[in-house]
């Protein structure tokens, strides 16, 4: 996936960083140099430049990116115009922030697949956090139904796919299986990624699993284990 995040403020830095982790392409764009700085190390380009210019925001490949994350905080009016010259710019997914209601819908009208506001995003990962313990990420599917990275329970290390029986004894679906490694600063980092994992793998300590399922069932699953 090739991802352009515009505007390298905490937030943007934190979901380019994240997402070149994560194995995405990443042009990271902002209008300060430094900030630029920041992330150039870790993206696979990072450039200084006014994305509220559509000439500037068709440069760079920006305009073949997959999903551009609009991510301006501090000049609305800046936001606006990169949602607008993605849009005319035909990049397939466009997603912006948005820092109150107001700028929500503003954004949605002017063409936005997708708004956001970090702050509500970050407290309802939160609740899931401390509703489902040894949850990594979630994704909300439907009202009451997620997709889910647990850490995989203790009482299942060791054991096969096959014994453990998730879609029948859990009404879970596997969607894919990860093993992640700790950085010397804390972060983790995927080291292997399995979208369809044998019946015969055993768990170990250092895997994920990405699960599909309701609420109740996700944490009826993570209680038990």
């Amino acid at each position: 996936m090739k991802c352009a995040i515009i505007g390298l403020g905490e937030f943007g830095r934190a979901a380019a960083i994240g997402l070149a982790r994560a194995g995405a392409e990443v042009i990271a764009v902002d209008r300060t140099m430094q900030h630029v700085n920041v992330v150039k190390d870790e993206v696979s380009l990072a450039v200084q430049l006014d994305a509220s210019q559509r000439e500037a925001l068709a440069s760079h490949g920006l305009a073949e990116v997959d999903v551009l994350v609009a991510a301006i905080g501090d000049n609305f009016e800046a936001q606006v115009l990169a949602v607008v010259h993605a849009r005319q710019l035909g990049i397939r997914r466009v997603v912006a922030r948005a820092a109150n209601p107001d700028h929500r819908r503003v954004l949605e009208a002017v063409g936005a697949h997708e708004v956001f506001d970090p702050e509500e995003e970050a407290a309802r990962n939160l609740v899931q956090r401390l509703t489902i313990s040894n949850i990594k990420n979630y994704f909300e599917l439907a009202d009451g139904f997620r997709l889910v990275e647990v850490r995989v329970p203790k009482s299942l290390v060791g054991k096969t796919l096959r014994e453990i029986d998730l879609r029948r004894r859990h009404r879970l679906n596997l969607v894919a299986l990860k093993r992640v490694e700790k950085r010397e600063d804390g972060s983790e980092t995927v080291v292997a990624f399995d979208p369809v994992p044998s019946p015969e793998v055993r768990l170990a300590e250092d895997n994920v699993l990405a699960l599909a399922g309701s609420v109740v069932d996700l944490a009826a699953f993570m209680g038990w284990g």
